[in-house]
């Protein structure tokens, strides 16, 4: 058993040349027609073209002005690392169409991605639509097993991160912005990764404990209601003294909580009676066991005024009813990047997506569609009628914003060999 094997099955998590590689982020983890082609193109005498893959997109998420780019680390990761096990090639052995030769599935065992050459812009900077984000240049069959694992590192953790964006431009560089949503997640790896890229967008902190442990992001929490169910009335405290911050003098919580809520009882014109003393019991001992870092649930209270009621109650008014002569809505048509109400779906080889971005991959025939552009080879050694799709959108060279000047990205250039400056870009692939 290798190295990735024995972390795999220690936990999902582990250390293979850099710090907290996620386990499942592995070759296998790609589209099966990725590995058909590289048996093609190892068929076809191909083994030495060589091949540039752009990653761009297409449209900024959320009907949006700009995309955060996010996921480069976990991609130099996969490439460092990038190996196929004995006992992913003897699952492929079982897999793969009848008839591929023995020698091929020698030839993957030895592959490595020390011939490849990353460039990219800096993890976290604003991007724009149809400028590239990544470029790979290496030979044609690693980087073809590359493109969908790069594009799966790279979709959703750049669709977390312009979210959190989003929000943080919305509350300002005073409020504290904290990610709560792992219990929600798509699943333990959506869970870690929306709170590493929420983190990496400008939220503050986290309540997951293993992201805070895995990529030193602050964690923070409230309760949960079921804490404040646990009481049912003050008599249940059995403490109510707490030290005075700067004085050291112990006093009554409850006394203190109990006046404020009287004075906000007269500011809000609402009865005391209408607030459960259960509920304050329990926020008097949280705040007693959490003294330093109390933060409470405030929307665990369920506050009906008589007005709310009153509103409940009362019928609604004739414009408010539907008539069953009345013509049905019309639907909402789909927005161009895919969103429809505020959930993007789209299409991609048939596949439907509810992320906002095309995040699969669709290969060139030499047909052209008007999401789909030609690939064009402007190189001699290799021809890749390849297109590929990113967390938001697709892959491309250069695009002009619009002043109407090109917008060049700072590339960061990663080489995976010892010695070797990356040339110029001769294929690109889209989606």
């Amino acid at each position: 058993m290798n190295d990735r094997e024995l972390g795999c099955a220690g936990g999902q998590f582990m250390d293979r040349g850099r710090m907290n590689q996620n386990g499942v982020v592995q070759p296998l983890l790609t589209d099966l027609y990725q590995i058909t082609m590289a048996y093609a193109y190892w068929k076809s005498d191909k083994t030495d073209d060589t091949a540039v893959f752009d990653l761009f997109f297409r449209n900024n998420p959320f009907h949006g002005e700009f995309t955060i780019f996010a996921g480069l680390e976990e991609c130099l990761k996969f490439l460092d690392s990038f190996h196929y096990s004995q006992s992913d090639i003897e699952y492929l052995k079982q897999t793969l169409p009848e008839g591929i030769e023995h020698e091929f599935f020698e030839y993957l065992g030895n592959l490595t991605a020390r011939d490849v050459t990353l460039y990219a812009i800096d993890e976290g900077t604003v991007a724009f639509p149809r400028v590239p984000i990544i470029k790979i240049e290496g030979p044609l069959i690693i980087v073809q097993l590359l493109e969908t694992t790069l594009l799966t590192l790279v979709n959703y953790a750049s669709l977390m991160a312009t979210n959190a964006a989003r929000y943080r431009m919305v509350a300002g560089k005073h409020v504290k912005l904290l990610e709560f949503g792992l219990r929600r997640a798509q699943g333990p790896d959506g869970g870690l990764s929306a709170s590493k890229y929420s983190y990496t967008g400008g939220f503050d902190g986290t309540s997951n404990v293993l992201a805070g442990k895995l990529f030193n992001i602050p964690v923070k929490g409230t309760h949960a209601h079921a804490y404040i169910t646990s009481f049912s009335s003050i008599g249940e405290l059995k403490t109510r003294l707490i030290k005075h911050k700067q004085t050291g003098i112990l006093e009554d919580l409850l006394e203190h909580a109990v006046r404020h809520r009287a004075l906000l009882s007269h500011l809000l014109d609402v009865s005391t009676e209408e607030s459960s003393e259960g509920e304050l019991a329990a926020m008097v001992s949280y705040a007693i066991a959490f003294p330093d870092g109390f933060m409470a649930l405030v929307d665990t209270y369920d506050v009906k005024s008589r007005e709310t009621e009153q509103a409940n109650t009362e019928p609604k008014h004739i414009n408010d009813i539907k008539s069953e002569n009345s013509p049905p809505k019309p639907k909402a048509s789909p927005s161009t990047n895919g969103h429809q109400n505020g959930q993007g779906v789209g299409h991609v080889n048939g596949h439907k997506t509810t992320n906002g971005h095309q995040n699969g991959s669709a290969q060139n025939n030499g047909s052209r569609t008007p999401k789909d552009t030609d690939i064009q080879d402007t190189s001699t050694s290799t021809t890749t009628t390849k297109t590929t799709a990113t967390a938001t959108g697709t892959l491309k060279t250069t695009t002009t914003v619009s002043n109407g000047t090109a917008y060049l990205p700072k590339y960061v250039e990663k080489s995976f060999r010892s010695s070797r400056v990356g040339t110029n870009p001769g294929n690109r692939f889209e989606q």
